[in-house]
């Protein structure tokens, strides 16, 4: 069962309709990833949607970058992107290794999805609003 906190809420809103259904997938991909935990048998399950989640975040920052592409700050927010699929690759060699913490790597996907759409997509989408009005970030 996951917290009421985690589920899609409208403030995670980034005004796009593309981009805020991509969220929205990796939320029911981290819910997914949650529910695994409490299965006995879990490392087949646990594998397949760490590689669903792989892909997905893929696609998704290949959708999202291009969206502000034009701010100044950019590769700070695509370093971001990296750095996070760097950390679940590493969850993904530790469920290799059988040293995964389930629950660690359940947790730090939840607070890294909340914290990145509301302190930095959502602030990157206003600024792009105000950029391509010809006004300042």
């Amino acid at each position: 069962m996951h917290d009421t906190e985690t589920i899609w809420k409208p403030e995670y809103s980034v005004g796009v309709a593309e981009i805020d259904a991509q969220h929205r997938y990796l939320f029911e991909l981290w819910h997914l990833l949650d529910s695994i935990k409490g299965q006995k048998q879990n490392r087949n399950s646990c594998r397949q949607a760490m590689l669903s989640l792989l892909d997905y975040i893929d696609l998704h920052f290949t959708t999202e970058e291009p969206y502000y592409r034009e701010h100044p700050r950019f590769t700070d927010h695509q370093q971001v992107h990296r750095e996070f699929v760097r950390r679940v690759r590493e969850f993904e060699q530790d469920l290799e290794n059988d040293r995964l913490d389930i629950q660690a790597m359940t947790d730090f996907l939840r607070t890294w999805l909340i914290d990145h759409i509301v302190n930095t997509d959502i602030r990157y989408f206003k600024d792009m609003e105000k950029i391509r009005a010809g006004g300042q970030s």
